[in-house]
């Protein structure tokens, strides 16, 4: 409770701002020191328009003790705010009890022995501290340490995580006029999520973050692509895993399909492309799958290779290179990578494919396909993963038969797991464009 006891102690409210209207209600009882008893519940109304420090309660006469109940100050301006600060001049000393912001329409309120502050609306403003957060995020491929924070006492830790997204394969480099293949993209990397007590995890967990697979290399002059490599895994301690999508195919100078990568699943990595698609990460799925599902990557133009949590499918190519060939998407995980332009056996280019996208089942909408011409270009990167989703795809290189030319070059996959693109082909002595090379996988943990 609040008492004056002296007849120069008194209840004053400072205020300031752009514009006050502030109204003032005091409700207080009088006791004599002597006999003790007590008045009928007095009160005092003080209407503020003016910054400045103006009496609210009044000094008790000598020999009482003014005990107040009750104090509503509330700012009645519909738009601007203003600060007031209630003070106890005690025998002339100046006492400030707190300071508080009045939002328009809110109002701070004193009762017995209790202070509240309300919003617009009535509602109280909560007395207990925000919570405090901690945010801990791994980008850097190899071993990291979570540390377990000490500055708050831990409860929850939430912990989000994917895998490396495989690279691409190198295109072939065309001999003659035959059939001749760009790289298969690589697959995307698989999404994990857990939360934990905080009680159940010691001091500091060992949060190890899967490179990208590499990006496959040309071959020699007059001969096949190389694969991409396969994308490492992303693990918290022994307790969580997102596994790594599968690398792309290098690109044949025969008709032999080109298969991209497999997508990572939640029990293992993808399956680099052969002359069929790579297997998708356990469990499996050979079409677009739901759940921890990895996607099997395809060998022609790709609309089924979608996931859900598990990455998606790198894009291959078929026996007869028809092209453009999209990375699946994944609503979770990573994109796969798209695949690189080719040839026919007239020969006549084939355009490569666009890259798939994160936070998507349809296929492509990640890095963009470059072009197949006499100089081609080259696929872009795929978007960076961040919390909310998974890294794309990178785009397919595209393929030329320019005399002496070389095939362009895949685009990364994003970090987050996107599976990189292929490379295109190119023309004798010219060689097939490199891989893109997969994106790096991510963590990110959350203590409340």
């Amino acid at each position: 409770m609040l008492n004056l006891e002296l007849t120069t102690d008194k209840v004053q409210l400072t205020t300031s701002g752009v514009t006050v209207d502030v109204h003032v209600h005091a409700s207080f009882a009088d006791v004599n020191q002597t006999s003790l008893a007590t008045s009928a519940v007095k009160k005092q109304h003080t209407i503020i328009s003016t910054s400045t420090t103006t009496d609210i309660v009044a000094a008790p006469a000598s020999t009482t003790t003014r005990n107040i109940k009750f104090l509503s100050i509330r700012n009645r301006h519909a738009t601007s705010s203003c600060d007031v600060t209630p003070i106890i001049d005690a025998n002339g000393t100046d006492l400030e009890l707190l300071k508080v912001t009045l939002l328009a329409g809110e109002a701070l309120v004193f009762q017995e022995g209790v202070w509240f502050h309300y919003n617009a609306n009535g509602g109280v403003y909560s007395a207990a501290p925000p919570a405090t957060i901690d945010v801990q995020t791994f980008t850097t491929p190899g071993a990291n340490t979570w540390t377990k924070p000490t500055s708050f006492t831990p409860k929850v830790v939430f912990v989000k995580m994917w895998g490396g997204g495989g690279g691409g394969g190198a295109g072939a480099s065309l001999a003659t006029a035959v059939v001749a293949k760009g790289g298969g993209g690589g697959g995307g990397g698989a999404y994990a999520r857990e939360v934990y007590s905080a009680a159940d995890l010691g001091a500091s967990v060992t949060v190890t973050v899967g490179a990208g697979g590499s990006a496959g290399a040309p071959g020699a002059a007059g001969a096949a692509g190389g694969d991409g490599g396969v994308g490492g895994t992303t693990s918290f301690g022994s307790l969580q895993f997102a596994f790594g999508g599968g690398g792309g195919r290098g690109g044949a100078i025969s008709g032999a399909v080109t298969g991209g990568g497999g997508g990572g699943g939640a029990g293992g990595a993808g399956g680099t492309g052969t002359t069929s698609g790579g297997t998708g990460g356990l469990p499996t799925a050979a079409t677009n799958g739901s759940g921890g599902q990895g996607i099997t990557g395809t060998v022609a133009v790709a609309t089924n290779a979608n996931a859900e949590i598990g990455g998606a499918g790198g894009a291959g190519s078929d026996n007869v290179a028809t092209g453009a060939s999209k990375g699946g998407s994944s609503v979770w995980g990573g994109g796969g990578g798209g695949s690189g332009g080719g040839h026919t056996a007239t020969p006549t280019v084939t355009q490569p494919g666009d890259g798939g996208a994160a936070n998507s089942y349809v296929a492509g909408g990640g890095g963009t396909a470059g072009v197949s011409q006499a100089a081609p270009t080259a696929g872009s990167a795929g978007a960076t993963g961040d919390t909310t989703k998974g890294g794309a795809g990178g785009g397919g290189g595209g393929s030329t038969v320019q005399a002496s030319t070389a095939g362009a070059v895949g685009g990364a996959g994003g970090r987050g797991g996107g599976g990189g693109g292929g490379g295109g082909v190119g023309q004798n002595p010219g060689l097939g464009g490199a891989g893109g090379v997969g994106g790096n996988g991510y963590a990110v943990v959350i203590t409340l």
